[in-house]
């Protein structure tokens, strides 16, 4: 899925209220060899004043008609995202039907994956 000029500024509007804690969002809006479609990502860097800070990434992308919505490490998420170009998946979440739908799933299952590491015995 593609969208208009319109359509971008409102879906990063969302995103950025959704995740106000990230800064350099960037996307990309067409189809190629990386992207099935719209695709966009924000970026929160843990510590920045250290020598090698690590990004963490949430991409937000289209599928035909769905959404999806991802949590990386190292950049952002893409058709050939791996371990052997500096990133990692940590989570994704399954297609849905609207980008509200999505970010409300990935912001579910961020809890869930922080939630088991700060479980208390």
């Amino acid at each position: 899925m593609l969208l208009t000029e319109p359509e971008i500024q409102q879906v990063l509007d969302q995103a950025k209220a959704a995740f106000p804690n990230l800064i350099n969002w960037e996307y990309n809006n067409e189809k190629n060899e990386e992207y099935f479609g719209f695709s966009m990502w924000g970026e929160f860097v843990q510590n920045p004043e250290v020598l090698m800070p690590r990004s963490f990434f949430i991409t937000l992308d289209t599928y035909e008609d769905k959404w999806q919505g991802c949590l990386t490490i190292g950049q952002h998420s893409y058709l050939w995202s791996s371990a052997d170009f500096g990133d990692a998946h940590l989570l994704d979440t399954e297609p849905s039907e609207t980008l509200e739908e999505a970010i409300a799933l990935l912001k579910a299952k961020i809890v869930e994956l922080l939630t088991a590491f700060c479980a208390v015995v």
